[in-house]
């Protein structure tokens, strides 16, 4: 079988996806065009920087998906995504919170809240990954507000990010340091998940049932409780290979 991934910008997953498909690098690459079959397509989409955002790529990507199904009509899209629209979507941390409510500390749209009733509020950019869009001041601009959401701090003692592949939790999760106003969250270690963490993870899965490939931030407080942070649709996984030697772009493509 023969598989094609989309990539915005470089990230540092692409070389092990690479040993499985082949690559399109849509700010490196002036001129992109799909010029045989593929199995499968996977868009890997960055929202951390506002020139690689999916959306400045709108064009690109859309041509790009139309030559691939002309080519193969039974062609698979991973995550079932194969738009722009439906990958912002999922990405926008608004919509996730609708999505995940029951599993995320409070958040409201910072339009629209009263800062009143939060003890340590956090705001973050509703489209922003890789530790981008994220402070704890309010953000400068109001004109901007609606792009924001605002949501309970929360006191952590373990940050992690868990994988599922294929609807199925892999059983090691990252451990992860907590991001802090100067620093980002970076894999430290890696540890097998708990049953209690694994349980969590499912609830998750269950309500992504058609995603194929998606990574958890979760956080486990000084009392017990678990919290989702965040679900990341295009998880970087080459810090978690350093540290497991498992390359989870095997299990994609198993």
């Amino acid at each position: 079988m023969k598989h094609l991934v989309i990539s915005v910008s470089p990230d540092s997953s692409l070389n092990l996806l690479g040993k499985f498909a082949d690559l399109i690098l849509l700010d490196e690459q002036s001129k992109t065009e799909v010029t045989q079959s593929y199995d499968s397509l996977y868009i890997r989409s960055h929202f951390s920087k506002p020139d690689t955002m999916p959306q400045v790529f709108h064009n690109e990507i859309n041509n790009l998906v139309k030559q691939a199904k002309q080519l193969n009509l039974e062609i698979t899209f991973i995550d079932s995504l194969d738009t722009v629209d439906e990958i912002v979507a999922f990405e926008d941390k608004w919509h996730q919170y609708q999505l995940f409510s029951d599993l995320m500390p409070n958040t409201e749209l910072f339009d629209r809240a009263d800062l009143s009733r939060f003890r340590k509020p956090i705001f973050k950019n509703r489209l922003s990954s890789r530790g981008s869009g994220v402070t704890w001041n309010e953000p400068d601009s109001l004109k901007a507000k609606s792009d924001w959401i605002v949501q309970e701090s929360i006191d952590i003692e373990e940050e992690l990010r868990i994988y599922i592949v294929k609807g199925l939790v892999y059983t090691t999760g990252a451990v992860r340091n907590s991001m802090t106003e100067g620093q980002k969250a970076q894999v430290v270690n890696a540890k097998k998940l708990s049953d209690k963490e694994i349980k969590f993870a499912l609830a998750v899965a269950k309500i992504t049932s058609k995603m194929d490939f998606i990574g958890l931030d979760i956080a486990k407080t000084y009392d017990g409780h678990i919290y989702l942070m965040e679900v990341n649709r295009s998880p970087g996984f080459a810090a978690f290979e350093k540290v497991t030697q498992v390359n989870l772009a095997s299990i994609l493509y198993k």
